[in-house]
């Protein structure tokens, strides 16, 4: 009993262990699904990704952003850097902590350092020391401050309509109104809006505190040229740096007596200037270009909606998030930028199409071949098996040319024929495990129909198939994982993006993203899940399927 019990654990053991480590790829894809870059050209790659941290108040210093250092002495070289920035001269911002921003300035400049000096010099406390205090700079202290600086900032607001005619709100006369002023604050006790200049970008810095309430609202009616056709309004984009806290941006937009609202928020992450687009509904929403816009839903019109000829009003609002919230707009930034950025469902369909098709004609063909090579004697019905049989054994790199010529002097080229029609002819695989199959069955339920006045047909689809079906479930199994799956078929026959299965589409999004690992991940796990959840809940009738096959009685 002990030795029975013991052997059983190895076993479980060992299982438990072959599950977590073929687990692994999908566990490290579906991670890195939900990353951003930083994350993923991190030195220093993790299994996890970072979590988001909502902040309630910012502007803010980031003390994530060097938080992994490599080098000797740094528990009293640190302070000393630490001392010299507050020597140096440096300036800091009024609204920022001093002393958390001095911390992380001395961490950023021991990483510059630990790459300008040199070896020699590290082998000595004193050395690096002195090299410090000789290197280290107000313009230094400056430049690694603007890496650890977080603050929400927005720039200009833009639209532009069908006739490629396009306008900047708010800037108002040639000496410019200042960024501060172009966008209404309209929580003041929330929120300020600082006018700043950096590298000749005039924006406004958004400094707020959360703890006095959940948004900020920046709102105001514009007035618009008078060669802008708000009727034909095709594009609104604002110029944002987000602070990396993970709320959420939402925009409505009232004109001509109509209210949009957007539907889904902009998650401020990252902390990198980037250009925000929001869109009406029209007819770029069904094509196959990269979605980079975010699309406005009409929501109410009439009464109590701005219905100005040459007006436009633009509510910004600034949502707060909680931790679980932040984890969900993480969660989904890399999925809404793959839906966005490649036509998904228009994939999917397709290959949904091909599946259904290629399962259906594989799945009736092969076990109709297979029952009349198994149960019907008819002349040369050994040969033709054999002769099927051997075209298992010659390579479809072979076959693959004449094939093309075959599909292409058809007609059949860039079209979804070719990747279809072929299962009409049965599969030898198929027909050969199906044959095995119905070898076992007993005669005498076939005898039995016959009296009873079945014909062929009839037997094939009431007796046969009904016992056949854990292997009919196998094949089933094996057709949509092998159409799903498929790239060389659509790569040879399909030149149009409209007509892209999953797979090939998925091979053509990885090079239009230049190979992005975090957005081919994304993309990756959606074309892997529903494989796994098929196999997952089909398993009992692929496992029966392959191990009853050949069986007798």
């Amino acid at each position: 009993m002990v030795l029975r019990a013991i052997n059983k654990s190895i076993i479980y053991l060992l299982l438990v262990t072959g599950a977590v480590v073929f687990s692994f790829p999908f566990l490290w894809m579906a991670a890195t699904s939900v990353k951003v870059d930083r994350e993923v050209k991190a030195k220093e790659l993790e299994l996890f990704p970072m979590t988001p941290r909502p902040r309630q108040v910012s502007p803010y210093v980031d003390d994530r952003y060097f938080a992994e250092l490599e080098g000797p002495f740094q528990d009293t070289l640190l302070p000393r850097i630490a001392r010299i920035v507050h020597d140096s001269g440096f300036r800091l911002p009024p609204d920022i902590n001093r002393e958390v921003a001095e911390t992380q300035i001395a961490r950023g400049l021991y990483s510059k350092l630990r790459r300008r000096l040199s070896d020699e010099v590290w082998k000595e406390e004193t050395q690096v020391a002195d090299a410090a205090a000789r290197e280290i700079t107000a313009g230094m202290a400056e430049e690694v401050f603007r890496d650890i600086h977080r603050r929400l900032c927005v720039g200009s607001v833009r639209i532009r309509d069908y006739n490629r005619t396009e306008c900047e709100l708010g800037k108002g006369d040639a000496n410019g109104i200042p960024a501060g002023k172009r966008l209404g604050n309209q929580t003041p006790q929330v929120a300020t809006l600082v006018d700043q200049t950096d590298r000749e970008k005039s924006f406004a810095s958004v400094n707020y505190d959360f703890g006095a309430g959940q948004k900020v609202v920046l709102s105001r009616t514009f007035d618009v040229p008078g060669d802008f056709d708000l009727g034909r309004l095709h594009k609104i984009q604002l110029d944002l740096r987000p602070d990396d806290t993970w709320h959420e941006l939402w925009l409505t937009v009232e004109k001509l007596a109509v209210r949009y609202e957007a539907d889904r928020a902009v998650p401020l992450a990252n902390f990198n200037w980037m250009m925000v687009t929001w869109q009406e509904p029209g007819p770029d929403d069904d094509s196959t270009k990269l979605k980079t816009w975010v699309r406005l839903n009409e929501v109410s019109r009439g009464a109590g909606v701005l219905n100005e000829p040459g007006r436009i009003k633009l509510t910004f609002e600034f949502r707060r998030s909680g931790q679980a919230g932040a984890w969900m707009n993480k969660i989904k930034l890399n999925y809404n930028r793959v839906l966005d950025q490649m036509p998904f469902w228009r994939y999917v369909s397709v290959s949904l199409f091909l599946v259904i098709v290629n399962v259906v004609l594989a799945v009736l063909v092969s076990s109709l071949v297979a029952y009349a090579f198994a149960r019907l004697n008819w002349p040369g019905r050994e040969f033709c098996f054999i002769l099927m049989l051997a075209t298992m054994m010659i390579p479809g790199q072979v076959t693959m040319i004449p094939h093309f010529l075959i599909w292409k002097t058809l007609g059949a080229y860039n079209t979804l024929t070719p990747l279809w029609l072929g299962s009409a002819f049965g599969s030898a695989f198929f027909i050969f495990l199906l044959r095995q199959f119905l070898r076992g069955v007993p005669r005498d339920l076939e005898d039995a129909a016959r009296i009873d006045g079945c014909g062929f047909l009839r037997i094939y689809w009431h007796i046969m198939l009904p016992l056949v079906k854990p292997s009919l479930a196998a094949i089933a199994i094996f057709t949509f994982m092998g159409t799903w799956n498929d790239f060389m078929g659509p790569l040879l026959y399909i030149a149009d993006q409209r007509l892209y299965p999953l797979s090939f589409g998925l091979y053509a999004f990885s090079v239009q993203v230049a190979n992005d690992p975090a957005l081919t991940m994304a993309a990756s796990l959606l074309m892997t899940v529903p494989v796994i959840l098929i196999f997952f809940f089909a398993q009992k009738y692929f496992i029966q399927g392959v191990t009853l096959t050949g069986m007798k009685g």
